[in-house]
């Protein structure tokens, strides 16, 4: 499949400081979203969860929640399988999820995988399905402009089938009736620094932190 990153790049997010970093961010976003707008989850699903490493931060935030990562790679899988013993993994299609039942999830959390797909309303309308009434989903995904940037650069691992504004975004999100409770853009550097937190508190006060490199959607399901 078109997008599925390998296990070469799992081995990378150990060593390389930006790989690091970016994981780390999106698993504080994730967090800090859950905290505020379900704090008390009981079945969190990770899409596109590879080695389960962003998932495993997470289980360490929600120890006695039940963490299920779904994931295409087999070898991604068993990476995890190796490494976290806290979380569950499933070899699975984001796209098509019809082994879940409906209403299983309180939180799905989506980072850095819609932009791989080649139909992301089907994993909305998935998500919507298996997502309990009153449950959320997290989506991060790269600004378009600093997509291509980065493409240039050969900073981006594996396939992009296309990127979306937030504009977009909410527009995808609203046809699956998904109501938005958050949306911005987050993180000024790939490596961090110093304030950076607190810069893009301030850029997100003004409105301008939809111009960072990525973006952050956060809807409530019906």
């Amino acid at each position: 499949m078109k997008g599925v990153l390998d296990k070469e790049y799992a081995l990378q997010r150990e060593k390389w400081r930006a790989l690091k970093y970016r994981l780390r961010r999106r698993a504080d976003e994730a967090v800090q979203a859950i905290r505020v707008f379900y704090p008390d989850p009981e079945r969190i699903l990770d899409l596109g969860t590879a080695e389960g490493r962003m998932l495993s931060r997470i289980k360490d935030k929600y120890p006695s929640t039940l963490c299920v990562g779904l994931e295409y790679s087999p070898d991604l899988l068993d990476l995890g399988v190796a490494f976290f013993k806290n979380i569950s993994f499933i070899r699975a299609d984001a796209q098509n999820m019809s082994f879940f039942k409906d209403a299983s999830f309180d939180v799905i959390v989506a980072a850095a995988i819609i932009e791989h797909l080649e139909n992301p309303r089907e994993m909305l309308r998935e998500s919507s399905r298996i997502l309990k009434s009153g449950g959320i989903l997290i989506i991060t995904t790269p600004h378009p402009t600093w997509d291509k940037i980065a493409s240039a650069l050969g900073m981006i691992k594996g396939t992009h089938q296309s990127t979306m504004s937030l504009r977009s975004l909410i527009d995808l999100c609203g046809k699956e009736n998904f109501r938005v409770l958050k949306n911005g853009g987050f993180m000024i550097s790939p490596i961090g620094f110093p304030g950076e937190l607190l810069i893009e508190k301030l850029l997100s006060i003004i409105k301008l932190d939809r111009l960072l490199p990525n973006q952050l959607i956060v809807v409530r399901n019906p």
